[in-house]
């Protein structure tokens, strides 16, 4: 008899500002192509449950649906801003996580701005106190 592996049920976090763009649909390709199950909230499917909850729920509890979701799934997988901060709501869901001891991963940022050349990187070294007397 053949096992099969389960596939992880990972739950995508990320702001709506990203919803239908480029860097959605990168993390979502390579989130599957890592062998997950995605959960991406931008979804009709979640949008119309998303009003239904609301309806049922009110606005002011609308991030509940969210971390309800994230109590189902295996893994987290979020994208933070490009400056490294996180918005609230992207916050609760990995809050949730975090107390649940669900794993969680960053999806890269390879900006450019974010690598330094040599002189740069011995400079920080040392700010940092890495070198030792």
């Amino acid at each position: 008899m053949v096992k099969m592996n389960k596939r992880l049920k990972c739950y995508y976090a990320h702001t709506m500002v990203s919803y239908n763009s480029t860097i959605e649909q990168k993390d979502v390709e390579l989130l599957n192509c890592l062998g997950f199950d995605v959960i991406n909230h931008n979804t009709q499917e979640h949008r119309d449950e998303l009003n239904a909850y609301i309806l049922k729920n009110g606005k002011s509890n609308v991030m509940q649906y969210f971390t309800e979701i994230v109590k189902n799934c295996d893994i987290v997988a979020f994208r933070s801003n490009p400056d490294g901060s996180i918005l609230s709501g992207v916050g609760a869901e990995l809050k949730t996580a975090l107390n649940l001891n669900i794993p969680i991963i960053e999806m890269p940022n390879f900006s450019c701005r974010k690598f330094m050349n040599y002189s740069e990187t011995k400079d920080y070294l040392i700010e940092l106190g890495h070198y030792k007397i």
